[in-house]
């Protein structure tokens, strides 16, 4: 019976790449499987960081506390306040910092389109796919500098893309037009081309 992809089964494929053994567990004392495993991190944050259908978030809101300030949380990768937002906001020390007005301190709700860290086992399986073939490229380029290895997955991490593109615009629905909802990709509108400032 086939199963979802772990981070354990994903470190396990980076490793077999350069023809290491498999591990029944990630924490390791073995300096090729932490490595394997960070390869397969930096390879996550990277990827998600592009911003996605399954970890992006439109006008999410955000609370001052009582202090007024905005604490953000670690697993945010990207912070940008709406578009009718006359807000310019970016995250210092932790908080939310509004550049325009040069302050931490904020008297409402600030809502922001936000891009999240999610963790490898919770991602849509095409992007598990490619993330593994990617840090499995990575991981033999680094690790033992087999150009070989990685030419042989290139197919492999291709395939894995494609398959992961598939995945966004069936999930996100898009086309020439924009999206159903017109959040991710702003659709032509005829009365914007004949809007002048």
């Amino acid at each position: 019976m086939a199963t979802k992809l772990t981070k354990l089964a994903a470190t396990n494929v980076v490793l077999s790449n350069v023809g290491q053994a498999p591990v029944t567990t990630i924490d390791n004392d073995n300096p090729m499987v932490v490595m394997a495993a960070n390869v397969l991190d930096e390879v996550t944050n990277s990827v998600q960081s592009e911003g996605w259908t399954y970890n992006t978030e439109r006008a999410y809101p955000f609370n001052p506390d009582t202090a007024k300030k905005i604490a953000i949380p670690a697993n945010i990768l990207q912070i940008d306040t709406t578009r009718t937002s006359r807000l310019d906001v970016v995250i210092r020390e932790g908080k939310l910092y509004n550049k325009r007005d040069h302050t931490y301190n904020f008297d409402e709700q600030v809502k922001a389109d936000v891009i999240w860290l999610v963790e490898f086992d919770d991602m849509p399986e095409a992007f598990k796919q490619y993330v593994t073939m990617r840090a499995a490229n990575l991981y033999a380029g680094r690790a033992v500098g087999s150009t070989e290895a990685v030419r042989f997955g290139e197919r492999e991490e291709a395939q894995a893309r494609a398959a992961m593109l598939e995945y966004e615009t069936e999930q996100g629905d898009y086309s020439f037009l924009g999206t159903e909802d017109n959040l991710n990709i702003p659709s032509y509108r005829p009365f914007d081309a004949a809007y002048r400032f």
